[in-house]
């Protein structure tokens, strides 16, 4: 159970209409540097070396809206071996992308860090909307896209020149080739944006979304509604809706009693053989789902009580790390035995992905 302390920084707060996505639990005091510039370099603080292999990377949980927690977190996945990166303090993010060696960490406070994952140091930042704190990449288009509750920006990689910018917003964004599908969690359709053209071009009548995720080996758009449950599988190649999934422990989600609450959508992941998508939910397990039929498969119990936020799976499929929020770690579960092999004490973040480094 949530301490009283706990409630007042996860619970998520209404922004000109719309809900920012995560639960945003705080983690360990931050020791972050402060005053880049538009170019200069914030400090890193490295407790052990990554070496080369499979690293979690993910913001530091943080409150929806105000001042976060300033800190850019990669765990060797092998090892163990940790580094924090201080970003600025304050500094509220909840999505990186990753484009190469670069992690690209959008804040609320309008200015994006760029984050070198080999020499582990931010390189740079540039200015981005206030109040957008989710990043993704069109490796199609090789464009860094920032969402917030009032934007959508485009940007080419690897100059950063502002491609374009729509002035509408959301708290989920998935990119299927030449498309993205915008969502949130307050309205009750998802819009399809072009991005050649960066014009908006249709909407489905799929809402209450909290996280979506493409599986391009089936070519299908997985987007979950954190309130009733409905998983919809939509069809990227036609936009239309293929299946609704339902399943009562993905639902049940209030904003005001959120400690009771017996489940809920945090975040997606598609797993790297097009055969499952998971989902990390506030009941404590880890949801499966089918690709090839469709439908829901099992869940995976973790710990105890737990409420679960960040999800990834490493790029053989063979385990899913998961953030249990009330309990301040992560911890991983390997696929073929469906047991917790390892926990990662202190680590939390609300979106996690998981690298390459050579």
């Amino acid at each position: 159970m949530f301490s009283k302390k706990w409630i007042g920084l996860i619970v998520p707060m209404l922004v000109t209409g719309l809900v920012l996505t995560g639960c945003g639990t705080a983690a360990a005091q931050s020791t972050n540097s402060s005053g880049s510039s538009s170019t200069a370099a914030t400090g890193s603080e490295i407790n052990r070396p990554i070496s080369p292999g499979e690293v979690l990377v993910g913001a530091a949980a943080s409150p929806p809206t105000g001042a976060g927690n300033g800190e850019l977190f990669l765990e060797q996945i092998r090892t163990q071996n940790s580094v924090k990166i201080a970003l600025e303090k304050g500094a509220n993010a909840l999505q990186a992308a990753i484009s190469g060696n670069n992690v690209y960490v959008p804040t609320l406070q309008g200015k994006t860090y760029v984050v070198n994952l080999p020499s582990h140091k931010v390189v740079s930042t540039f200015p981005t909307p206030e109040g957008a704190r989710i990043a993704d990449i069109s490796k199609t288009n090789h464009l860094l896209i920032i969402t917030g509750s009032n934007s959508v920006t485009a940007y080419s990689l690897p100059s950063l020149k502002k491609d374009f910018q729509l002035n509408v917003g959301g708290n989920a964004l998935a990119i299927a080739g030449n498309q993205a599908y915008l969502s949130s969690n307050s309205l009750q359709q998802t819009r399809i944006i072009n991005l050649k053209s960066g014009k908006i071009t249709g909407t489905v009548p799929v809402g209450n979304i909290e996280d979506s995720v493409y599986d391009p080996h089936n070519h299908t758009l997985w987007l979950a509604n954190w309130s009733n449950g409905d998983m919809t599988v939509l069809n990227t190649r036609d936009n239309k809706v293929v299946k609704v999934i339902y399943n009562k422990e993905g639902g049940g989600f209030n904003m005001m009693q959120m400690l009771n609450s017996p489940g809920g959508f945090m975040q997606l992941a598609v797993g790297p053989h097009g055969k499952h998508v998971y989902a990390a939910s506030f009941s404590g397990n880890i949801m499966v789902y089918n690709t090839n039929q469709d439908v829901f498969e099992k869940n995976i119990p973790t710990v105890s009580n737990a409420k679960l936020s960040g999800i990834a799976i490493n790029p053989s499929g063979t385990y899913v790390y998961t953030t249990v929020e009330n309990m301040h770690e992560t911890v991983a579960v390997s696929l073929t035995t469906d047991k917790v092999v390892s926990t990662y004490p202190g680590l939390m973040a609300n979106r996690w992905l998981v690298a390459r480094l050579s």
